[in-house]
């Protein structure tokens, strides 16, 4: 019996993780939801695009994207977003939006990398430990 009862909690956390999708399959984040980096900078630049994951595991709240530690988007599940940047490297932040359930996670944050004419694409995940920002990478 034990053995079965570890069984099932362990299929029902496997299950409790997000999907990670392609950058195309993601929908883009509306346009009332881009708050700032929108417009390519003067000098040279690059592009940083947030993915988020598909998938049960958070989708009731939506995730704050933060560029040096300003709104740059709210980004839902299954969601894209573009930012244009000066060449370096910038933090990158997502926190949890709005109030009651989606509210008073800390901002986890990364360093990002922008290099001239490209772009750099990272990933917003999920399971039952919270939601986590990393490089994106394309597993197919």
């Amino acid at each position: 019996m034990r053995l079965f009862v570890g069984a099932v909690a362990v299929a029902l956390l496997a299950g409790c993780s997000s999907s990670a999708i392609s950058v195309k399959q993601a929908e883009p984040v509306p346009p009332d939801e881009l708050y700032a980096f929108q417009s390519k900078p003067s000098g040279v630049s690059g592009k940083v695009t947030v993915v988020r994951d598909s998938g049960f595991v958070g989708s009731g709240c939506d995730i704050v994207v933060y560029v040096d530690g300003r709104r740059a988007a709210k980004i839902g599940t299954g969601q894209r977003a573009s930012f244009y940047l000066p060449v370096g490297t910038p933090s990158l932040g997502a926190g949890l939006a709005g109030s009651g359930l989606c509210a008073g996670a800390a901002i986890r944050t990364i360093s990002a990398s922008v290099k001239p004419g490209k772009e750099s694409v990272y990933r917003i995940s999920g399971d039952v430990g919270g939601f986590y920002i990393g490089p994106y990478v394309d597993y197919r």
